[in-house]
């Protein structure tokens, strides 16, 4: 047995201390060149605690990585990395899953000449959900390895829930100019599976996130006006209503693991930065500042 002199102790403590995250927050950040605005990077994995404190790069390099999940053990991160530092799906994609402590990583998922990519971990068991592109095959899947199954109808955005999904349901998909997009909810698997509308299908109903207890359900929205908007429901669609009301975009809504907060991104202030909502006081707080220098979205906690 090695014995560490407790002074050595209260030296260490403090440090590793410093580097544990009590409520962690990752998301994606676009890089620009503040002098012309020119992207020097598309996509990077950032993380920061839940007050904005913390801020740091996860991942680096050519590679673009694509809306990244916290596991439940709050020291994992899931993304996707294509091999080029841009969204092309022609370049294949994988899912990575990383130590935000160690920097250690793993492939958890990949397919020869496919893109894995929109992966979601759900606050339910780590429950999988992600976008599966073959070639001119596209498609939902929900869960992980052998057990893994296609989503019986074309489903994006999807957040796996006991039984079924979460998704974005899109009318006329492939349309232009005629996007109109409902939130979804299926239930089973195959012909025997049901879906039910959570939304009305006649404006963009997008990015739906779910809360802890499954209760509640957030998304992004532009029934309220031109602009996004994050709407909160029961977890059948009823009782909605506007949370944000603010000027700008408000998207990509995710909840904390204890259902008080979530936080989302918005361009209210003139660029992308990730902000936070407060349920108990109805008021939101900015938490990156990424200024003409960065573009931070797609947040999850």
């Amino acid at each position: 047995m090695r014995v560490v002199p407790l002074a050595l102790l209260l030296l260490v403590a403090p440090a590793l201390a410093q580097e544990r995250y009590r409520e962690p927050v990752v998301f994606g950040r676009s890089h620009n060149d503040p002098a012309t605005g020119r992207k020097i990077l598309q996509s990077k994995i950032w993380l920061m605690d839940s007050d904005g404190s913390k801020l740091r790069a996860l991942t680096e390099g050519e590679t673009y990585d694509d809306h990244p999940s916290l596991y439940s053990d709050l020291q994992h991160v899931l993304y996707s990395e294509f091999p080029v530092n841009r969204l092309d799906i022609k370049a294949g994609a994988k899912l990575i899953k990383l130590n935000i402590y160690t920097g250690a990583r793993e492939t958890v998922a990949e397919a020869p000449g496919c893109a894995l990519h929109h992966a979601s971990l759900s606050p339910f068991a780590d429950l999988l959900a992600y976008h599966r592109d073959c070639g001119p095959r596209r498609s939902q899947w929900i869960g992980w390895g052998p057990d893994a199954y296609e989503v019986p109808t074309i489903a994006t955005n999807g957040v796996a829930v006991p039984g079924g999904i979460l998704y974005m349901s899109e009318k006329n998909r492939g349309v232009p100019g005629l996007r109109e997009v409902a939130i979804a909810r299926l239930e089973g698997r195959g012909r025997g599976a049901t879906v039910t509308l959570l939304t009305d299908d006649t404006v963009l109903h997008r990015r739906p996130a779910i809360s802890p207890n499954g209760k509640q359900i957030a998304w992004q929205t532009n029934a309220a006006g031109p602009e996004d908007e994050i709407f909160l429901a029961e977890s059948d669609g009823s009782n909605p209503r506007n949370l944000t009301k603010g000027p700008g975009n408000d998207g990509h809504p995710w909840f904390s693991r204890d259902g008080r907060t979530l936080v989302f991104e918005s361009d209210r202030t003139g660029t992308w930065e990730i902000w936070r909502y407060d349920f108990a006081s109805g008021q939101s707080r900015q938490l990156t500042f990424g200024g003409k220098a960065f573009e931070s979205t797609r947040p999850r906690m």
